[in-house]
Formats: structure tokens, C-alpha cells, sequence
């Protein structure tokens, strides 16, 4: 850290709540460029048809991992006449390690503070906000007004890869990582990414029947998903949770997807596997508005990071006041 933590910037804080920012989605997906799907890899196109799963063996120990990002405040920073986007922001990823099909625990936690700066601009060190309060500076080459926010959902989504290889070193274990897979061959173990906002369906008009009329509890077959932008993934949809009567077809269906890596026998395996076990920890509607995309060990570990993050007005306040104290020494 530096004693004028931005020497040679000039840092204000933008006044508007940091949820009003440009209309650009906040919720970054990894890209799918170029996507080739090939629907018969476990069987015939022509004969999809809804899979009834029928694991019987013992239930594996399930871990977990999702994180969750908060900015705390955005910035505007000028330097030699030109203006830059920036954000002070922080993430926390976990697990909730999941055995006996109902005993859970909260396991290993990381935490990251972060001032991010656009156009390829950089603070020159760590900005301590408070005593204890610091954050380690990054830089983003988008000039954009979210590129910032960007930068920092890439930290939190690398620090959920980080964990869930840790995980996936145990043979025994079952990692379920929430949202997309960002893990790739190279990894050991078992490694699942669970989809549960459906932005893109791969499959083509011959096979939605099938998925909108997927019974609970059962999955469509495996199919594999190759682009130009990720690594191949075996994946498919598993109806975790039963519709009312004027809701989507589409509600209660999640997708899975893993490493093609894995090979075709195995991803069948823990399509079976995870069709099985999954249901169990879907949260009634009165417990979790996400109901029933989402599964309890993932809302219980949103909320106990959410808390460890701290108190977000309280960040505000002390970093207004390390700012006004920088600009009354300018």
C-alpha cells in the first residue's frame, strides 16, 4: 500500500445508488461462440425421450461452491484530462458440504476486496479504507461504464474455480458448482455446473417437446455442446421441481453440464447421479423466491456470505472520508 493510495488520479465517488448503472446485464455469462450441438451421443436422435434415472448406489458427500459480488461503491477517475471508469467492490465464495443426503456445514470461505480501475489504468497500490479494510487494486482494458463490475465478477468466478479444483481432489466428493462450468479437462474429480436461469436452450425445435414435458424427476438424455468461445461440455436438463398450472414450461428445469473430459460413460453416470439426488434439496416457494430453480445449500450460502462481506453503507461512508481527506491535502 501506498501513504496517497491514488497518487495521480483523481477519485470521486459517482453519487448514484451502484445498482443504477448502464442497462448492460449484470448477470455475465460465460460465451458460447460458434456452437455446434450433437444430440446423440447416448442415443438416437429420433428417440429422445424422458429419462427415469436409476442410480442406487450410496449417496455421495456433495460439495457445493457459489459466490456472490457486491460493489460498493462506483467511482469516476480522472487522470491527465481523460475519464475513466472505475469501482471499489468485493466477492466471497464458499462450500456447504452436503452428507448423508441432509447433513450440511459451511466449509472453506474466500474473501477478496477489490479497486478497479478501467482503460487499462491501475492505482499504484492497495487502498486500505479502514484499518483491516483493504483493497488490492486491478485493472480492466474496457473503458465501458460496467467493465469494472466485470473485472470483478471474473475474480469472484476464478476464486469459485480455484475452490471447486481443491474439491474436486477428493474422489469421493461431488461438486456442484452454481452457474455455468468454467473448469475444463484438466481437472481431476467431478465437477457439475448447474444452470438454473435458462438463457439458452442448444436444443433445436425436433427436441423442446421432450424438455417441456419432462416429468419431475427426470432428465432429457445427455447431448454435447461444443463452441469456438468454451471447452466441450456433456450436458442436460433435469426437471428438479413440479409447475403449477399457469406457470412456464420451462419452471422447475434446471441444466447440468460437465467436462467432455470426462468421457461419455462417465457423464452419463452423474447425469443419473445428479437427476437422483438433486430434487432433494429444492427449497419450498415460501422459503426461497429463486423456488424451485434453486437448491437451499445454495441460498444458505449466498446469505452467510453476504454477511461476511460487512456493512456496505458503513465501506461507503469511510471511503468518502479517505477520499475528502486525499482531496484536502491535493
Amino acid at each position: 500500500m501506498t501513504d496517497v493510495p491514488f497518487a495521480g488520479f483523481d477519485v470521486r465517488i459517482d453519487p448514484w445508488a451502484v445498482e443504477y448503472g448502464s442497462e448492460t446485464p449484470t448477470e455475465f455469462q460465460a460465451e458460447d461462440e460458434g456452437v455446434d450441438v450433437d444430440v446423440a451421443v447416448e442415443c438416437a436422435a429420433d428417440t429422445w425421450t424422458p429419462m427415469h434415472p436409476t442410480f442406487t448406489g450410496a449417496l455421495p458427500d456433495l460439495a457445493v461452491v457459489d459466490g456472490v459480488r457486491r460493489m460498493e461503491a462506483r467511482l469516476v477517475v480522472s487522470k491527465e484530462g481523460r475519464t475513466l471508469h472505475g469501482a471499489l467492490g468485493s466477492y466471497g465464495v464458499g462450500v456447504v458440504h452436503c452428507r448423508d443426503g441432509h447433513h450440511a456445514i459451511f466449509g472453506e470461505e474466500i474473501r477478496g476486496r477489490l479497486l478497479i480501475f478501467g482503460g487499462g489504468q491501475i492505482a499504484p497500490g492497495g487502498v486500505a479504507v479502514s484499518p483491516g479494510l483493504i483493497y488490492e487494486s486491478r485493472s480492466v482494458p474496457e473503458d465501458d461504464p460496467e467493465a469494472p463490475l466485470r473485472g470483478l465478477h471474473r475474480e469472484m468466478r476464478a476464486a469459485e474455480e480455484q475452490l471447486a479444483r481443491r474439491l474436486a481432489s477428493d474422489e469421493h466428493a461431488l461438486v456442484i458448482s452454481d452457474g455455468p462450468l468454467s473448469i475444463g479437462d484438466s481437472t481431476p474429480g467431478r465437477v457439475v455446473g448447474f444452470v438454473k436461469r435458462l438463457f439458452k436452450l442448444y436444443l433445436g425445435p425436433e427436441h423442446l417437446p421432450v424438455l417441456r414435458a419432462l416429468p419431475l424427476g427426470t432428465r432429457t438424455p445427455v447431448f454435447l455442446i461444443r463452441s469456438a468461445g468454451r471447452f466441450s461440455r456433456y450436458s442436460w436438463f433435469t426437471r428438479i421441481a413440479g409447475r403449477l398450472a399457469v406457470e412456464s414450461d420451462f419452471t422447475g428445469l434446471v441444466r447440468l453440464e460437465v467436462s467432455e473430459g470426462v468421457g461419455i460413460d462417465e457423464a452419463i453416470r452423474l447425469a443419473e447421479l445428479t437427476t437422483s439426488v438433486i430434487p432433494r434439496f429444492v427449497p419450498s416457494r415460501t422459503r426461497d423466491p429463486r423456488a424451485p430453480q434453486n437448491l437451499v445449500p445454495i441460498g444458505a450460502l449466498e446469505q452467510h456470505l453476504r454477511r461476511g462481506l460487512g456493512d456496505a453503507r458503513l465501506i461507503h461512508r469511510r471511503l468518502a472520508t479517505l477520499l475528502a481527506r486525499e482531496l484536502s491535502h491535493a
